[in-house]
């Protein structure tokens, strides 16, 4: 069913800039910019294996770099190889991470808390870039004919454009700032003995949803640290924002670097939903729709997010005989 969605998903946006427009831009793509790309995504994948290994030392578990790197590279191939998507490669890390003789619980916290981290990261840096192409650019201009999907009626969208890049930067902004709202769980009561269900679902539940709390307190008690690591986070996500724009390039656009950053945040994200496969469909389909909020091609959108999904699954290859390499197996004395 993924699959037919990143199918159909991708025949939309291709619909969209027409074919033959987008066929152009991929028989002509630079070798030279695809291999930068190439290169500045195995930068960032090194970065982040560094960030949850630091984020792991904050909460006290073993870790070894080789080991971690080794996971973090399985993930990275489950992630664009495998229907797993984002959450199966997570998953992995996680066992991983037990693998080495820790608590599955905090293992698969450090995984959440890698990933929240990055993201976070990711939005900052959308809205800042996008604040500053506003005052430093004049966006949102009005857009070029060109910048338009072929089978998108302009007038409206040319009309639109000041409300839509703002709607967007106003939606970053709501998303950035969710860590300082008061979203705190709380921790019910164990249900009683000798109720009769005291063991069935409902005990299940109360179970998983403390650890979930114990979970969450924990994190918060550590939060000046883990602050502390969000320079990795900053560096990663400028690698894959560096990744993204290698392959614009690549593809024969003109587009800058700042301009790409502030689009950066819906792409990727998109790129992990479960309506795509490996990223693709969902990811070129919101390429198509956010270059234009910056004044770039459409269709430039699309190439790029093609080619950034391409670079995945080289690495995702090149990663590939790591499962051969690890050699931890979970251990049987930790526990959740």
């Amino acid at each position: 069913m993924r699959v037919v969605a990143a199918v159909a998903l991708m025949a939309v946006a291709v619909w969209f800039v027409g074919p033959e427009r987008l066929r152009r831009q991929l028989t002509a793509v630079d070798p030279v910019w695809l291999c930068c790309a190439v290169l500045a995504a195995a930068a960032s994948q090194w970065v982040s294996v560094l960030r949850w290994e630091t984020i792991a030392r904050i909460f006290g578990l073993r870790v070894r770099t080789r080991a971690l790197a080794l996971a973090y590279a399985q993930g990275m191939t489950v992630n664009v190889l495998l229907p797993g998507a984002t959450l199966g490669g997570d998953a992995l890390r996680s066992v991983r991470l037990q693998g080495l003789g820790n608590p599955l619980g905090v293992s698969a916290l450090t995984v959440l808390l890698d990933r929240l981290s990055g993201l976070w990261i990711l939005f900052v840096l959308s809205l800042l870039s996008g604040i500053g192409l506003v005052f430093a650019l004049g966006l949102p201009a009005e857009l070029r004919a060109d910048s338009l999907p072929a089978a998108m009626p302009g007038g409206a969208t040319l009309a639109a454009s000041r409300q839509l890049l703002w709607g967007y930067l106003v939606a970053l902004a709501l998303v950035c700032a969710i860590p300082w709202l008061p979203l705190r769980p709380r921790r019910v009561a164990s249900p009683d003995p000798a109720d009769a269900g005291a063991h069935g679902i409902a005990a299940l539940a109360t179970r998983w949803w403390n650890r979930v709390c114990q979970l969450h307190e924990l994190a918060v008690a550590q939060r000046t640290a883990l602050g502390r690591s969000l320079w990795s986070s900053l560096v990663v996500q400028a690698l894959c924002a560096l990744t993204l724009w290698c392959c614009a390039i690549a593809a024969g656009g003109t587009a800058g670097y700042w301009q790409v950053q502030a689009v950066a945040a819906p792409i990727f994200v998109a790129g992990a939903l479960p309506l795509s496969y490996g990223g693709f469909g969902a990811r070129e389909l919101v390429a198509l729709a956010a270059f234009p909020l910056v004044g770039l091609p459409a269709d430039l959108g699309l190439a790029a997010s093609a080619l950034y999904g391409i670079v995945g699954i080289i690495l995702g290859l090149a990663a590939a005989p790591s499962f051969a390499l690890s050699g931890m197996r979970p251990s049987g004395g930790a526990g959740l």
